[in-house]
């Protein structure tokens, strides 16, 4: 009785998302499967937030009143989380105590973004910029057009060099064709993603015509 509750409800909401491809449109069924999609995604994420995170700290907290290190580190991160309620009550005279923790955790979302990025992207794509080949022609030629392709790419993103002049007009040849190496990119890109949601849509359909009750 219960896989056919799920497979009815499966059916019905996938229904509903997909009637926006009828109607072209937001409607009240896509609206309806959104909403609750929504509602279900936040209340389980309350419930996690409370069974591995909130209750195992006040547990920790209550049995290690003792302890001063124990009961500091959660109380820093607790204080925090207090002064961004004054942005929920709308005090206007009080709201700025919440620019304390959102800059905080702004400041270390954005360091730990900008270290992931340096050390996670570009200098692995440097190095393989870089790189040494084998003496074989196929990398050679692998190398020499990854370098070639990096040069042009960066050149389009070169705006200090005056376009009236003859490196700046040399800059501008090499820019056109960095932006063609960039649309195609984006290309493969954009196709990766097509590819993606199109294996989802057919997922959906086969879920659709093949369903049993």
């Amino acid at each position: 009785m219960i896989e056919m509750i799920i497979k009815i409800a499966g059916v019905v909401l996938t229904l509903c998302v997909l009637s926006r491809m009828i109607w072209v449109h937001n409607n009240p069924l896509f609206r309806f499967a959104q909403y609750l999609f929504v509602g279900v995604s936040l209340g389980y994420a309350c419930v996690v937030f409370y069974h591995q995170v909130l209750w195992p700290a006040v547990s920790r907290v209550s049995s290690n009143l003792n302890n001063t290190g124990i009961v500091g580190f959660y109380l820093v991160p607790f204080l925090l989380g207090l002064l961004l309620l004054p942005r929920i009550a709308g005090q206007q005279q009080w709201s700025w105590l919440a620019n304390i923790p959102l800059a905080l955790l702004f400041g270390v979302g954005t360091a730990l973004a900008l270290g992931g990025v340096l050390v996670g992207t570009l200098l692995p794509q440097v190095l393989d910029t870089i790189r040494g080949t084998d003496g074989s022609l196929a990398q050679v030629l692998g190398s020499v057009f990854l370098a070639i392709g990096v040069m042009l790419t960066l050149s389009y993103f070169f705006f200090t060099v005056p376009s009236d002049s003859g490196a700046g007009r040399f800059l501008a040849v090499n820019a056109r064709a960095g932006y063609w190496l960039l649309m195609v990119a984006f290309g493969f890109f954009f196709a990766g993603a097509l590819r993606t949601y199109l294996a989802a849509l057919i997922e959906r359909l086969h879920y659709l015509i093949d369903w049993n009750v």
